[in-house]
């Protein structure tokens, strides 16, 4: 029997050094387990917060997935987003969706955690009676996804202004002489002056550089002068661009003589205008709004 008990003490021993892993199961704090989701957020953008009477506001509306999964968005029909201009009292002034035609449809849109998609509309600011949009008001654009899912159909808005009068070149031209009295056989230095008095920049095309002219009429309001007889100029386009407030003039002397070479009558009194050679007299006629002619007399001599 002893060689028995032998083979189990070694048996034993053995168990006993050998090494032993023991399995120890610890759950994660309740903070630590993150859900995952879709988080689906609309936004509406227009490109200007101001717009001119007519002018067409365009409308960007965008939809985001700001979860960490991956979002499935249903929609019934092929029109997926859409928009709606209010009153700030909440009135309806404009409807897309009553202006489009949406096909019954089953879509779908994918976004995934960090995708975005953008809808891009076209409002003229005419109403849904047809009439335009009445300025000196602000107006709120509602858009929104015409999901079945998620539901309801997540919105958003922003709010737009329309001011009173549709921006238009405006141009002034004035004339100027350095005296106010001349004595015969002096001379005068007569500035004419263009000047851009609108809200906006103006390209104004020329058939020659030399544009800037003025006419002088006496009292009976018959031109005894034209400048523009007098300067040999090359026939070239030339454009001119005024900037809002920017101004371009010209100075001349002038010899206080007619057309004819004359001397202008002793004690009258004359009236400087200024004139310009377009080379397109329209539109650039009908943008100017304001017209300063300048006065003076040659004296008469004195015994």
């Amino acid at each position: 029997m002893r060689p028995y008990w032998i083979l189990v003490a070694v048996a034993l021993a053995a168990m006993l050094t050998l090494p032993v892993a023991v399995l120890v199961f610890v759950s994660a704090p309740i903070s630590s387990q993150e859900t995952r989701a879709p988080r689906v957020v609309l936004s509406v953008a227009s490109d200007k917060e101001s717009y001119l009477p007519g002018e067409a506001v365009f409308i960007a509306i965008r939809v985001a997935n700001e979860g960490n999964s991956v979002a499935m968005l249903s929609f019934s029909s092929t029109c997926q987003a859409s928009y709606s201009v209010l009153a700030t009292d909440g009135s309806l002034i404009f409807d897309y969706r009553g202006k489009v035609f949406c096909g019954p449809m089953l879509t779908n849109l994918t976004l995934r955690p960090g995708d975005a998609r953008v809808f891009g509309f076209a409002w003229t600011q005419i109403t849904d009676s047809g009439l335009p949009a009445i300025p000196f008001r602000s107006y709120r654009i509602h858009g929104v996804l015409l999901s079945t899912n998620p539901s309801p159909a997540p919105s958003a808005e922003t709010t737009i202004f329309v001011s009173g009068e549709t921006s238009r070149p405006s141009l002034a031209f004035t004339a100027r002489t350095d005296r106010a009295t001349y004595l015969p056989g002096e001379s005068a230095n007569v500035t004419v002056i263009l000047t851009n008095i609108g809200l906006e920049t103006i390209v104004m095309h020329f058939g020659q550089p030399c544009y800037v002219q003025f006419l002088v009429l006496d009292e009976a309001r018959h031109a005894v002068y034209n400048s523009s007889k007098w300067w040999g100029c090359v026939q070239l386009l030339t454009d001119e661009i005024l900037a809002p407030g920017q101004s371009r003039s010209e100075t001349f002397l002038w010899n206080l003589r007619t057309d004819a070479g004359s001397p202008l009558a002793l004690g009258s009194q004359y009236e400087v205008v200024p004139s310009f050679l377009w080379a397109y007299m329209d539109p650039y006629q009908r943008y100017v709004s304001r017209t300063d002619v300048a006065t003076f007399t040659v004296a008469a001599f004195t015994g």
